[in-house]
């Protein structure tokens, strides 16, 4: 299974991460999608809230550039393997390898659509 983050810029120059992940082997059309402000992979980060968003279709793990009807476009910031993942869609416990990087999160609904996750992997 793989994980993707794509710098989502808008047309107001404005951006976000689109943060995609594959969370069961069946190769789903769609995927599970978060928009968050800044990146997870980062060695600094140790938690971050998110927004669950319309799950994105799957050509977007292989994509980058403009988006149709005048959105804006993607670029890849990273991508990796979802080595675990439990509990979708209550909530989320996933390992990811992003690069060189392995994190575990945890993450669940706080209000509506906004969701939050903290690391439970180890430092680097």
């Amino acid at each position: 299974m793989r994980t993707v983050l794509l710098k989502h810029t808008l047309p107001d120059t404005s951006w976000h991460i689109d943060w995609l992940i594959e969370v069961d082997g069946s190769r789903a059309e769609h995927l599970p999608t978060f928009r968050l402000a800044g990146r997870p992979d980062l060695p600094t980060t140790d938690g971050f809230d998110a927004e669950r968003i319309d799950d994105h279709r799957r050509l977007y793990l292989d994509y980058t550039g403009p988006v149709s009807g005048g959105r804006g476009r993607v670029d890849l910031v990273s991508e990796g393997d979802v080595l675990d993942v439990v509990g979708w869609p209550d909530f989320l416990d996933v390992t990811v390898q992003l690069g060189e990087r392995v994190r575990r999160w945890e993450g669940q609904p706080v209000a509506g659509t906004r969701w939050r996750f903290e690391r439970t992997s180890p430092p680097d």
